[in-house]
């Protein structure tokens, strides 16, 4: 038996150089067992007196850094006593065939250490050869070495209490308690059980306790700042950062000096880096070098003519409302599009060679007269016309209904149309300022319009025709009196040409 203590001690010892340190939630206990139990006992007072040896082998099941329940079967034998007359031991007569079985509950006194001293009580019993159980109430304090996470060296001492007078016994054991590893939850199958993994759910490794380590820098990723690029552990997992900037070194193009534009300094801030910015005390636009461009044009102020007003390039970025290529200072028809040669006007062009420029021309597609301003001239007699059928074409008095006595004027409003087919018409209706302004204003358009639709249905082109009225914002008589508030009241027939 000792042999075998010292084999078991030996294979402890081998395997604990290659392993890792801790208990399980589920092992094995082997041990070797001395008991000085006979039948009758009469040495059960004494704790190394007549002891036999036995073999051990248990299960425990870990339930908290604390308590655990173990359940040891043993074998081995005992010796019958002789006794005398007065119940002295006086020799053996022979061995008996012992086994017993516990069931035990075991209390930790230091919780989770390598040396952890610890007590149990129980029930349990003791058979003598296979034919007789005496039932018994083991009580007893022990001790693990762990040596790693698989395997620990144990001792115990328990003294048996017997339901049965004289059958009182000592038990001393030891051996070793082996990991039941196959029975620990490895969710994420890395080799480390859950209960002991701080990654259990990622695939790890055992010296980070069951966590990664994804850039492979030393450091795992649950305690990597920056998990995915290689870094060093003074700071925290990440890339060094000599001028602490918050830029790695090995993307900081100023790994020395601090900056925030790729780790490069940019004093005002712009977003171009001082070496590159060609204003670099001045903040402005990547797009011009780190200049700036306060109207927003696309030139740089120092280049810019008129910094503060928009232009093109063209003009040293100053405005060109007509976009010929001259500036609005300098250009003498700002709104119209001319060569520079002409100080930006349009060279002189005469449409519809009426010999009358057409900067001059009122009527630039239609030939006229000088003295009507390049329009053509209207016969006195047709000017007559329209200036009669401005006082003589009448309504009902309060409608826009033209009376029939005014027919003729309006027909001869229309011989003048047919006439000059290039000439629009203007229909414009006045009141005087007797009444209400709104149901002069109203009437004044109606009336006007009222006559832009006879002469529609006398076969005028509508296009050709505006009806509005002016209420009585527009009088060329005295409203004071009769004869101005006549004069007022009027619709006038004002030529147009295109």
């Amino acid at each position: 038996m000792k042999n075998s203590l010292l084999t078991i001690l030996l294979i402890t010892f081998l395997v604990s150089g290659i392993v890792a340190q801790d208990l399980p939630t589920h092992s094995l206990t082997l041990r070797a067992a001395w008991i000085n139990y006979q039948a009758p006992n009469r040495d059960n007072k004494k704790l190394f007196t007549d002891l036999n040896n036995a073999v051990e082998i248990g299960y425990t099941r870990q339930l908290n850094n604390w308590f655990s329940v173990n359940l040891p079967v043993r074998i081995g034998a005992a010796n019958f006593p002789r006794l005398d007359t007065s119940d002295n031991v006086t020799g053996y007569s022979k061995k008996l065939n012992y086994s017993g079985i516990d069931l035990l509950a075991k209390a930790n006194l230091l919780a989770s250490k390598r040396i952890s001293p610890y007590v149990y009580l129980g029930i349990g019993g003791a058979l003598e050869d296979w034919d007789k159980f005496y039932a018994q109430a083991p009580v007893g304090l022990g001790l693990d070495f762990k040596l790693n996470e698989y395997i620990s060296l144990n001792a115990q001492t328990d003294y048996r209490l017997a339901f049965k007078e004289g059958y009182d016994n000592w038990q001393h054991a030891a051996g070793i308690r082996a990991c039941l590893c196959g029975l620990e939850k490895d969710m994420d199958k890395d080799g480390i059980s859950d209960k002991k993994d701080l990654c259990p759910d990622v695939f790890g490794l055992k010296q980070f306790e069951g966590c990664p380590d994804t850039d492979n820098d030393g450091i795992s990723d649950n305690n990597d700042k920056c998990p995915t690029l290689a870094g060093v552990a003074e700071n925290m997992g990440c890339p060094a950062d000599s001028d602490k900037d918050g830029v790695y070194d090995v993307d900081d193009m100023c790994p020395t000096v601090a900056g925030t534009v790729k780790g490069c300094p940019d004093r005002d801030r712009d977003g171009v880096a001082d070496a590159d910015d060609k204003c670099p005390d001045v903040a402005g636009l990547a797009t011009l070098g780190g200049c700036p461009d306060r109207d927003r044009d696309g030139l740089a102020d120092a280049s810019d003519k008129c910094p503060d007003q928009a232009g093109p390039a063209n003009t040293g970025g100053c405005p060109d409302k007509d976009k010929d290529g001259v500036s609005d200072s300098d250009d003498k028809c700002p709104d119209v599009a001319g060569p520079a040669s002409n100080n930006g006007c349009p060279l002189a062009v005469d449409t519809d060679k009426d010999g009358i420029t057409d900067d001059k021309d009122k009527c630039p597609n239609t030939p006229g007269v000088a003295s009507n301003g390049g329009c053509p001239e209207i016969k006195v007699e047709d000017k007559k016309i329209l200036d009669v059928a401005m006082r003589a074409v009448q309504f009902d008095p309060g409608t826009a209904t033209i009376t029939k006595s005014s027919y003729g004027n309006l027909d001869e409003v229309v011989s003048v149309l047919g006439r000059y087919p290039e000439m629009n018409l203007a229909v414009e209706g006045h009141t005087d300022n007797q009444g209400d302004v709104k149901m002069n204003q109203s009437l004044s358009d109606k009336r006007a319009k009222a006559c832009v639709d006879y002469l529609v249905k006398k076969g005028i082109a509508s296009s050709r025709l505006t009806g509005t009225g002016y209420g009585e914002t527009r009088p060329i008589g005295d409203n004071a009196n009769a004869a101005g508030r006549k004069l007022n009241r009027r619709t006038e027939f004002v030529p147009i040409w295109r």
